[in-house]
């Protein structure tokens, strides 16, 4: 309701200093003064804000104790008048670059940002290793181009001119190139008599692959296809998989019962291109056998009519996954397993014989289309088991839509069209150990209590990206967050902790292997987890459980008032978003290794002009798309909220109590 703060004023760096009680900046009655230093906790009296913000409405701050309102105004003024995000940020993408788990620059760059812990004076800074890899994948320098011949040759020439330079990717931990490698682009044929009329054409050059414009699985679904063709390329090379040898039909083979006895009763399935059962036949070995019709194949359910000498049965089963059972006529018990599966290259095996004989012909490599201007890195299957002695052999490239369209179109035009690709991928043979890096600011009164504050430090890798938006930003605010609470010498009774995870592209690895190896008692005192993860934009919010709201809006009400953006024309206040009897939230980062296990968890709102889905994973993850003034609130803003939620009474609540009555009261 009163919430004050002598110390902190409404504008930015410069305003005026006045007192806030919850009410618009005046000046102040001796008598309320008096009532704002009541307010007081594990410091000289506290500093919790001018309001909160919950819900979206300006209120009063909530009648709780947090830091030191000293240190917090040392933690504003030093964000304000001395931010290092920028120059974080900047060394972290343009030294280290792209840091994929694994590979050489993200475990440089866990050193590196090692090395800022200590520099910065904080207690127990170390690599915390989570897990190995089978090996280290390290994306060097990578080009492309569409290129021609020189027109005029000279002694001093280039052997090509390029024509237009090409913005593509590849997946990550697969083959790359023996340097450059140039060859003709030529369409993918349609079918093997195309290919058999000039099977010579497919020689060393790249194929350019059907694009997917009418699908509507986005950008991120070409990642998947690529995936999907990886595989299905290495299983054809290898010869797992040849497309031309005809499939042993599915079968379900069991038992029928029949006047007592259980006959033998085998099930050969049709199936649309959808998987659907439509048709088919059952037998008997040695008495009979029939066509099935009036198939209704609904997910686990099937029904069907068998004509047999006895009767046309009616069948009624239930499929679960390899086993069916059911009745036939509401009297015959039947029971099936299956012994033979459905072909599982039914929808492909048309294209994939194609795709065989082009194969063996010995193509340069495979050309794809992004649906968009944006290429989307990622990585093939089974990347946890990688053998580096069974590696599949093709390169797929995948290109943005204009590059993709600029060579279909001079194809169509019955113009030559050249490409070069030089993927210099580096693969080394592991185990490769992955790290997490940490450092802490110790807890003077409870040093075995913990709030962390984090942020994943590695990136995809596809060529022209430094991982800025993801995630870049989040660990650049992560260690000025670390710095500004250094900087103003920080006391907090509870430690705090500082993670940057590794292995949060791949599946939130780092931090569920750190959750792993805590005991249950460490788990009970870490009071919240905070992360940052939503790419350049300010953190704006945070989704609460309703009995959270009171400690968080009054541990985040002295950024409010404070940071404003000439651009947004708006302060770059905190929302505290009530979602109920717990955290609404996603599970889509580091936060949700923790609320899986009873830890509050929390994934930073991401307000602002940024886009974010413009970098996220693709090659546009560039340093200039980092917001400065953006990062330096959400640098301040994590610093101060955890550094008041370290001061706070309590531990945050993890369950709602009859004392968790709210005090935000009015609002403005």
């Amino acid at each position: 309701m009163l919430g004050c703060d002598s110390s902190v004023g409404s504008g930015g760096a410069g305003s005026a200093r006045r007192v806030r009680c919850g009410w618009p900046s005046v000046a102040v009655p001796f008598a309320v003064s008096a009532v704002c230093m009541l307010l007081v906790g594990c410091g000289s009296g506290r500093a919790v804000g001018p309001y909160a913000v919950v819900d979206g409405q300006k209120v009063d701050v909530p009648l709780v104790s947090m830091g030191d309102r000293g240190t917090v105004a040392r933690v504003l003024n030093e964000a304000e008048s001395d931010s290092r995000v920028m120059s974080i940020i900047t060394e972290l993408c343009e030294t280290h670059g792209s840091r994929l788990t694994g590979s050489t620059s993200c475990e440089d760059a866990n050193r590196w940002a090692l090395a800022k812990f200590e520099e910065w004076g904080l207690d127990n800074a170390h690599l915390m290793q989570w897990g190995e890899l089978p090996a280290r994948f390290d994306r060097l320098a990578s080009t492309g181009a569409v290129v021609q011949e020189p027109r005029r040759r000279g002694e001093d020439d280039p052997e090509w001119e390029t024509v237009r330079d090409l913005e593509f990717t590849t997946l990550s931990w697969t083959r790359g190139t023996d340097g450059p490698v140039v060859g003709s682009v030529v369409a993918m044929p349609g079918s093997v008599e195309e290919f058999e009329s000039d099977p010579a054409l497919y020689e060393g050059a790249w194929i350019l692959l059907e694009a997917p414009y009418a699908s509507r699985r986005g950008v991120r679904g070409v990642g998947y296809s690529m995936r999907q063709r990886n595989d299905i390329r290495h299983e054809i090379r290898t010869g797992a998989y040849d497309p031309f040898q005809d499939p042993e039909p599915e079968t379900w083979a069991g038992t029928v019962t029949f006047e007592g006895d259980d006959l033998e009763l085998v099930f050969v399935p049709t199936r649309d291109r959808r998987g659907s059962i439509t048709g088919g036949t059952l037998s008997i070995p040695g008495m009979h056998e029939g066509s099935v019709s009036d198939v209704v194949h609904d997910e686990d359910s099937l029904k069907m009519v068998w004509e047999n000498p006895h009767e046309n049965s009616t069948l009624d089963l239930t499929i679960d996954g390899e086993t069916i059972t059911g009745m036939a006529t509401g009297t015959h018990a039947i029971r099936l397993e299956q012994t033979n599966g459905a072909d599982e290259y039914a929808m492909t095996r048309d294209a994939d014989r194609v795709l065989k004989r082009v194969l063996d012909a010995g193509p340069a490599g495979f050309i794809s289309a992004s649906p968009d201007e944006r290429v989307w890195t990622t990585r093939p299957n089974g990347w946890r088991e990688l053998d580096i002695d069974n590696l599949a052999q093709d390169v797929e490239v995948l290109v943005r839509r204009s590059d993709y369209d600029f060579m279909n179109s001079r194809l169509a035009d019955g113009q030559e069209v050249t490409a070069r690709f030089d993927l210099p991928h580096r693969i080394e043979r592991g185990p490769i150990p992955v790290y997490n890096t940490i450092a802490e600011i110790p807890g003077s009164k409870y040093p075995d209590e913990v709030v962390i504050v984090s942020a994943h430090l590695d990136s995809w890798d596809g060529p022209m990206s430094l991982g800025t938006t993801d995630n870049g930003t989040g660990s650049s605010v992560v260690l000025e967050a670390a710095r500004l609470l250094a900087a103003a010498d920080a006391r907090p009774d509870r430690a705090i902790r500082f993670v940057l995870w590794t292995g949060e592209e791949q599946g939130l690895l780092g931090s569920r292997g750190y959750v792993e190896s805590l005991s249950d008692d460490e788990r009970a005192k870490i009071s919240a987890v905070f992360v940052d993860d939503g790419g350049t934009n300010y953190e704006g919010g945070i989704p609460a459980a309703d009995f959270m709201v009171d400690y968080l809006a009054a541990a985040t009400a002295a950024l409010n008032g404070r940071f404003y953006s000439e651009t947004d024309g708006a302060y770059l206040d905190v929302n505290i978003r009530p979602t109920g009897e717990k955290i609404a939230t996603h599970g889509g980062s580091d936060h949700a290794s923790f609320n899986r296990v009873g830890i509050p968890g929390f994934f930073w709102d991401e307000e602002g002009r940024a886009d974010y889905y413009y970098g996220w994973h693709t090659q546009n993850d560039d340093l200039d798309l980092a917001i400065p003034e953006y990062l330096v609130q959400s640098s301040a803003c994590m610093a101060i909220t955890a550094y008041n939620l370290a001061c706070a009474p309590e531990l945050l609540a993890r369950e709602a109590s009859e004392a968790d009555a709210p005090v935000v009261a009015g609002v403005k």
